[in-house]
């Protein structure tokens, strides 16, 4: 590859502390504050409340041990780099490809979502099909502003999110007042099992501690910026999580939660504060999936490019463009991508709960595999002791996920079989003592 060549496919080290934080933020706050406090309480009543605390307790040490191993291995490969460091090449390849389907099933839910509610406004029930067609525009509109490179998506998610966040804090402390005691009670009305449901569901609002691992290649002085970034985003979304919990518990009746469960971020406001502030609400529920629907793109866009770097992909994939130094070509590939997976849903009929439980079993089990060679990867008596409690603490969720786990088996099923059926092809891959690869000559993969 010659000089030029490999400045076209390379990127460059622009995130700092700051815009490492608003990616964290925005990776992970909006579905998790909008949308799944409604359906953890329909699910488990006021009981979602311990799921909610268990998983907030939960995500700084899931949280951090990403960040540590992204500060050991800064590169926009993320999870499969580890995967491959702790077990070998052929591992990697097919977390790559597990990981790239994965993504490109759960992204567009934040468009859908979006779309959710602001056609709330005039309709409360739109149909499937519209909400899939006019999602994947919120999503294609991600997909163009992220070409714009990381410093400008960044400072403008930076000032969009912090207004955004002083207006969800206006909405908790607005809606409070109206909070009724006894919503809490019965606190288990589907039986405390249901916990375990909750535990599903909100696990999805948790998704995207790792998100910050694919642009780690693109973090300046990678050693001092996570820590930073992890411990300041943590504490401040699990704040937002469990007080919007909370006051949906508390303020929005049963019913009414189990009604409007995709939408009850707008039905607390309209309780609160009347229709009137709830279309404002409903706008600024909009900009902040929109936010998160940003942040996404721009992490997958990111694996993308470096599993066709990899040469899982076609290397037409790693073109960087010299002025924005961004993967432009990965960027485009996820419009077809994310547009199939759209189709099948709009064929099945379904809604996008399922892809939020399809989409968090599967990433449960990228998290498990993760941690479990995090424990190959990290050195230091502390983070290896907090390693094993959330090794323990995900092996204990994943039962709950029961059925949804198929989702997650297809994945892995087809994973690996794309990999095998391109050693076959190639003829390439003989797999050493370790379970790396050894190339043919004159194989670029």
């Amino acid at each position: 590859m010659t000089a030029s060549e490999t400045k076209q496919s390379s990127l460059t080290r622009s995130l700092r502390a700051p815009g490492l934080i608003v990616h964290y933020v925005t990776s992970v706050i909006g579905v998790g504050v909008l949308i799944i406090p409604g359906h953890a309480a329909a699910a488990a009543g006021p009981l979602s409340l311990l799921a909610w605390l268990i998983l907030v307790i939960y995500s700084y040490p899931f949280a951090l041990i990403f960040a540590r191993l992204s500060m050991r291995h800064p590169t926009s490969r993320g999870i499969p780099a580890f995967i491959e460091h702790a077990y070998g090449r052929r591992a990697s390849q097919v977390s790559s490809v597990f990981l790239v389907l994965t993504l490109l099933v759960a992204n567009p839910v934040l468009g859908l979502a979006a779309f959710r509610y602001l056609y709330t406004i005039w309709d409360p029930a739109p149909s499937n099909l519209m909400v899939i067609g006019y999602g994947f525009l919120f999503v294609l509109g991600s997909i163009l502003f992220n070409l714009l490179g990381i410093k400008v998506s960044t400072r403008v998610q930076a000032v969009l999110l912090g207004c955004l966040i002083g207006f969800l804090v206006l909405v908790i402390v607005v809606s409070l007042p109206h909070a009724d005691t006894g919503n809490l009670t019965p606190f288990a009305p589907h039986g405390w099992m249901s916990v375990g449901s909750a535990l599903i569901i909100c696990f999805f609002g948790f998704i995207g501690w790792e998100n910050a691992a694919p642009v780690a290649e693109e973090v300046v002085d990678p050693q001092r910026t996570f820590p930073r970034a992890i411990f300041l985003a943590v504490f401040l979304v699990g704040v937002l999580y469990f007080m919007m919990a909370l006051t949906v518990v508390l303020v929005v009746p049963s019913e009414a939660a189990s009604g409007e469960q995709i939408t009850a971020f707008s039905t607390l406001l309209k309780i609160a504060s009347g229709r009137s502030i709830a279309i404002v609400g409903n706008i600024v529920a909009v900009i902040l999936l929109v936010l998160a629907t940003n942040a996404w793109v721009l992490g997958t866009s990111r694996v993308i490019y470096a599993t066709a770097r990899d040469g899982l992909l076609p290397k037409v994939l790693t073109k960087v463009s010299a002025r924005h130094s961004v993967p432009w070509a990965a960027l485009l590939f996820l419009v077809p991508g994310y547009g199939v997976f759209l189709a099948i849903l709009a064929i099945s009929g379904e809604d996008e709960t399922m892809i939020i439980t399809a989409s968090s079993a599967a990433f449960l089990v990228v998290f498990l595999v993760t941690f479990l060679a995090a424990r190959k990867i990290l050195v230091g008596r502390g983070i290896r002791a907090l390693n094993m409690i959330v090794i323990v603490v995900t092996a204990a969720i994943l039962p709950f996920f029961g059925e949804s786990l198929l989702y997650a088996g297809a994945f892995f099923v087809i994973a690996l079989g794309l990999i095998l059926l391109r050693e076959r092809r190639t003829g390439a891959n003989r797999p050493n003592r370790d379970g790396s690869l050894v190339a043919k000559v004159g194989d670029d993969a």
